[in-house]
């Protein structure tokens, strides 16, 4: 389960600069969901499963995870802010997509969005990349 939440990698290059999407159908975007949102859903499954938690849905697993030996509350309030940021993100882009007739999606060109919330944006990920190197080394895994 490590291994499958190390797959999907927040888009950040080298010097901390978004690495866009090239497929031909959604070139120059970013991949909200399977980039930002996945990766902290799995690992809130794995903290969950580490502290033999019940909680459903990833913000309630994040918050009864904080505070344990998987998961300090820095770690927790940290995902908790990305998930929240990537998740509206994710929600106003497909709202906006819907008002225009088109059929919403997860992939959104960073130059819609403001250079803050660029920047708010590379912090969010940057969240995400930190937690996943954490739990690489916590459960000895390759980098997939």
């Amino acid at each position: 389960m490590v291994r499958n939440a190390l797959t999907h990698r927040p888009p950040l290059g080298f010097f901390r600069d978004f690495v866009l999407v090239h497929d031909g159908q959604h070139d120059d975007t970013l991949d909200l969901k399977h980039s930002g949102l996945v990766p902290i859903i799995d690992m809130a499954r794995i903290y969950a499963l580490a502290e033999g938690l019940h909680e459903i849905g990833t913000e309630d697993r994040l918050r009864a995870a904080a505070g344990t030996p998987s998961l300090s509350k820095g770690g927790s309030a940290n995902l908790l802010d990305a998930f929240e940021f990537i998740s509206n993100l994710r929600l106003e882009h497909q709202a906006a997509q819907i008002r225009e007739g088109e059929s919403p999606d997860n992939f959104m060109s960073p130059k819609q969005l403001s250079k803050l919330e660029r920047e708010h944006l590379k912090d969010a990920f940057k969240v995400v990349q930190t937690m996943q190197s954490t739990l690489e080394m916590r459960y000895h895994t390759d980098r997939i």
